[in-house]
Parts: structure tokens; C-alpha cells; sequence
């Protein structure tokens, strides 16, 4: 990855990801600082590449604002970032993690999107004695998920995200004002996400008055929902949570349409958090209902880029072209944490001292503070959640509107919760 030498020999930083430009090394010869190494373990190609969307605009700014150099006690330390595409795949995800671990020996290791990437990427870490920081994978399928004791914790992995106990409520506080017979049909698949929800959420969506239609737990891939359907309507479903990838999704609304079944509230988790995942179903798509986990009107800034929420999406939006969406203040976010840790280590060639500065951290992020030590579960830090419904768009043909802040009223409300036509 790296070769130092004498006069005139050049420091490179390699793969599709480097942050930063080569340095030159002059005068006598000396042992330069190594360069840090940052791994990253990103869906970026298979059902859930709508979560890495923002990572090339992310790594840009990071090269912007970094020049490839962090401050450190003082000194410059050139890093670099190495990607890592999981596919999509937990298996895969393992691999490129134990590669990043072993052969590129990173200092330390970064994962976003879902229990399916970030959970065997934490493994791996915690197997090997790496820190780890992720995020954008709700806190009880990681926690739980990965078989963790709350009197114990985690030794060497790190995650903030909304809870699932969090998320429900936060929905139930949006759901409750939309006019339905409170008849809610799920579609939870047999992954971590399907199962942990199937654990935790019944309890609460009972207690608002909700009756659940489960046809239980299905293996993905799965490109057939007529069974699910024919329940719902039996049971006179008119609300439906699903939290699948894009291409169950799409299968399941699509034959939802062609068998007459028409719900007044759904609520498509993996799905609606992005433009892409709503814009193939068109006017089918508004009132759609959703956590809002982060936008523009999020009243917090970036440490890395002063930016605010706002204006962070406002550049993306100038530079992509494309509409901002929520995974964009979480992609911007890992980076911070990242560099957070960095900064603060005492002694960089210890995997423990960077442990420790991530343990230790009090950080306020483009996301919200991120504290590893307020929980709810050890090795996690709680982000907020709001509530949001997709609606017609004056800059972009469907635009998310927060509708419900109950749960977190510092951020602003743009509309009110409204049935699907």
C-alpha cells in the first residue's frame, strides 16, 4: 500500500478510495509516521446499494476537508481510506472485513447499513482485536443479534443508531393519527432485522390498540407475496410495516396493486428512507410513511465541515444532482466518529489505545452527540428518530415531510400524518 524511501521517493496512497494526494519525503533518511489506515465495508452493488449512494461524495468531502492529513497531538498523519464492497452479502461482508483486518491491518474499521453488513463486519473486528465504529444498523439486532450480555458489552465494537424499541413508538406516535381499523399487517423476513422486530416490537404496537397479521417469518430472496396478501385481506388489513430490501418490497406492492388490496398506511422500512426507493412507484408512492433518522432540518452541524444539516444537503444536492436523503447525514457521520477516534488516541500503533478513545467518546456529530457510554445498551449510542411521510415534491417529484416529532422536538414538523388516497 505504502512505500517510503529516501531523496525523492514518494509516499503513494492507493485504492478507489484514498483520501488525499502522494507526499514526497526528502533529506536524510529517517522512518517516516506510517501512514493510518481506515477500512470500510460498504454495500455497494446486490439489494442494498441504495445505502452507498452517498459514499463518493462523502470521500470527497473527506479529501477536501482532510487534504489526506488528520491533526494529531499536534503533528499531520497522512491516511488512508480502504472500500470494500460486501455485496450486499453477510458472508461476503465477513471476508472483506478479515482481509481488511489481517492482510491491510487497519487501524481501524468502519460499517454502515443494516445488521447484514454491519454485524459480521463487528464480529470479525471483535474476533481480531480491531476497534470498530458503524452505524446505520438498529442497536438490538446489532446488540442482540451478535448474542451481546448487557452486563457485559462488547470489548473492541461500537454502533449508534435509533433503537427498534425507539423507532416503534416513534411510528406508533404517527400511526395513531392516520385513520385507520388499527388491523396491521408485517411482512418480517428470517434475517436479523426480521427477527429482532418480530421480538421487540409486538409488545408496544399491542399497547397503542393495534391487532398484528403475521404470516411469519420467510427466507430471503423471496419473489412471491401472494400468500402474505391473501391474509391481510382476509383479515381486513388496513396498515402494513415491511422491512425488506427494495426488490421484496417492489414484488410485494406491485402484487399488492394487481390483487386490490389497497392499505391506508404502509410503511416500507429499507425502502422509503430513499428517493430511489420510492421514485419507481410514482403518486403510489405518496403518503408512505417512514423513521426519519436524519435530514436537512435536523438542527445539528458536522465537526469534520462546520456544515449544517441543511447545508450539507444543499451541497450534495448541487454536486450529485441528486435529491439528499437521510443516509446522507450517517455516511457524512461515520467519517467524523472515525476521525474523532483518531485524534484522541494516546498511542496509534496500539489497537487498544484507539479502542479506548472510541469508548471514550462525547462527540456531536451532523447526526446528533454520540456517546458510547449513555446506551441504551453497552457499546451503543441512541440517535433520533422522527417520523416522516413521502409527499409531491416542488424540487423533486416526491419530497420527505417530518409529521410527527414526539419523540424528539427539536426537530421541526413540516406537515401532518395523512392517509394513502
Amino acid at each position: 500500500m505504502r512505500t517510503i524511501g529516501g531523496s525523492g521517493r514518494r509516499t503513494v496512497l492507493k485504492g478507489m478510495a484514498a483520501a488525499g494526494a502522494a507526499a514526497i519525503v526528502d533529506g536524510p533518511a529517517f522512518a517516516a509516521p506510517r501512514t493510518l489506515k481506515i477500512g470500510l465495508v460498504a454495500p455497494q452493488t446486490g439489494p442494498l446499494s441504495l445505502f452507498s449512494e452517498h459514499i463518493p461524495f462523502v470521500l470527497d468531502q473527506v479529501k477536501r476537508a482532510t487534504g489526506g492529513n488528520l491533526k494529531i497531538a499536534g503533528a499531520n498523519r497522512q491516511f488512508e481510506i480502504l472500500v470494500k464492497d460486501s455485496q450486499s452479502n453477510p458472508n461476503r461482508a465477513s471476508e472483506v472485513a478479515s482481509d481488511l483486518i489481517l492482510k491491510d491491518k487497519v487501524d481501524i474499521m468502519c460499517a454502515f447499513a443494516t445488521p447484514e453488513t454491519v454485524n459480521p463486519v463487528s464480529d470479525q473486528c471483535e474476533l481480531n482485536g480491531v476497534p470498530c465504529v458503524s452505524n446505520d444498523a438498529p442497536l438490538e439486532p446489532w446488540f442482540f443479534g451478535r448474542h451481546g450480555d448487557p452486563k457485559k458489552g462488547f470489548e473492541w465494537t461500537y454502533n449508534y443508531f435509533f433503537s427498534a424499541d425507539e423507532v416503534i413508538h416513534a411510528m406508533l406516535a404517527m400511526w395513531t393519527r392516520i385513520p385507520t381499523n388499527k388491523k396491521l399487517g408485517v411482512l418480517w423476513p428470517n434475517d436479523n432485522d426480521g427477527n429482532a422486530f418480530a421480538h421487540v416490537m409486538p409488545p408496544p404496537i399491542k399497547e397503542a390498540g393495534f391487532t398484528i397479521v403475521d404470516p411469519g417469518r420467510f427466507d430471503l430472496p423471496a419473489n412471491n407475496f401472494d400468500a402474505q396478501i391473501s391474509a391481510f385481506k382476509a383479515a381486513g388489513v388496513e396498515a402494513v410495516l415491511t422491512v425488506t430490501p427494495s426488490p421484496e418490497f417492489t414484488v410485494f406492492w406491485n402484487s399488492s396493486a394487481q390483487q386490490g388490496f389497497k392499505p391506508k398506511l404502509v410503511t416500507p422500512g429499507k425502502v422509503a428512507e430513499f428517493p430511489p426507493g420510492v421514485y419507481p412507484f410514482g403518486d403510489r408512492a405518496i403518503n408512505f410513511s417512514i423513521e426519519v433518522w436524519w435530514s436537512r432540518f435536523h438542527p445539528f452541524s458536522s465537526g469534520m465541515t462546520g456544515q449544517s444539516s441543511a447545508e450539507l444537503a444543499d451541497e450534495y444536492e448541487k454536486v450529485s444532482g441528486r435529491q439528499a436523503s437521510m443516509g446522507l447525514g450517517f455516511r457524512h457521520a461515520l467519517f467524523e466518529t472515525a476521525f474523532d477516534t483518531l485524534k484522541r488516541t494516546h498511542d496509534l500503533d496500539k489497537h487498544e489505545s484507539v479502542r479506548d478513545a472510541l469508548r471514550d467518546m462525547d462527540y456531536k456529530s451532523v447526526v446528533g452527540p454520540v456517546n458510547f457510554k449513555k446506551g441504551p445498551f453497552p457499546n451503543t449510542s441512541l440517535t433520533p428518530v422522527v417520523g416522516g411521510q413521502w409527499r409531491k415534491g416542488t424540487k423533486w417529484p416526491l419530497e420527505l415531510v417530518i409529521v410527527d416529532n414526539k419523540y424528539a422536538t427539536q426537530i421541526p414538523v413540516g406537515g401532518q400524518p395523512e392517509p394513502i388516497a
